[in-house]
């Protein structure tokens, strides 16, 4: 699972590791939040309604969910069985909250790796480069961002994203660790 503040390049550096290894999945999760232009359905997520999103969770199809910054963000606990059931690697791109839940209730066989990026400053820059929010929201963004950071100390490996490919290399080299069973913290 991946994790990290907004911003960060969490699914550039996904979108990077599954153009590089043909073997990995990705779990694409749900939300309710506007599609952006670049964005596909079923692709980078799978955008719902909020009353079709509130239905899965009243149905107890979601594994987890959660409300950020209005929009509600949820993984469908058909679609990891999916991939627990082909024997399938997989990403999972999540917050915190979820990756906490996740690993609760799935203990073996489930890593974190959580993506920082190499200064506040950088992440402010990439925030304002999307051009997507208010200054109000911005600030309330790089404040979430100092919270989900502090996060960072659940999860089995850190890396901090100076550049899309190289970060995805990293990652991607620490995923075969753990698929060779050679997994060392660093």
């Amino acid at each position: 699972m991946i994790s990290g503040p907004s911003a960060v390049g969490k699914s550039s550096v996904v979108k990077e590791i599954l153009k590089i290894d043909k073997t990995i999945d990705r779990i694409v999760t749900c939300t309710t939040r506007p599609k952006r232009e670049s964005e596909k359905h079923g692709e980078d997520y799978f955008f719902l309604k909020k009353n079709e999103f509130l239905r899965e969770i009243n149905n107890g199809n979601l594994i987890e969910f959660s409300e950020v910054y209005g929009n509600y963000y949820g993984i469908m606990l058909s679609a990891i069985n999916e991939k627990i059931n082909n024997g399938r690697d997989s990403i999972l791109i999540i917050n915190w909250e979820g990756f906490l839940k996740i690993k609760n209730a799935i203990p073996e066989g489930v890593y974190g790796i959580f993506i920082l990026p190499p200064s506040i400053e950088t992440l402010k820059t990439r925030i304002h480069q999307r051009r997507e929010d208010s200054p109000e929201a911005i600030n309330h963004r790089i404040n979430m961002a100092r919270e989900d950071m502090d996060k960072s100390k659940f999860y089995d490996f850190c890396f901090k994203n100076f550049e899309i490919a190289a970060t995805a290399e990293d990652v991607l080299m620490k995923i075969n660790d753990i698929r060779k069973n050679k997994v060392i913290n660093s």
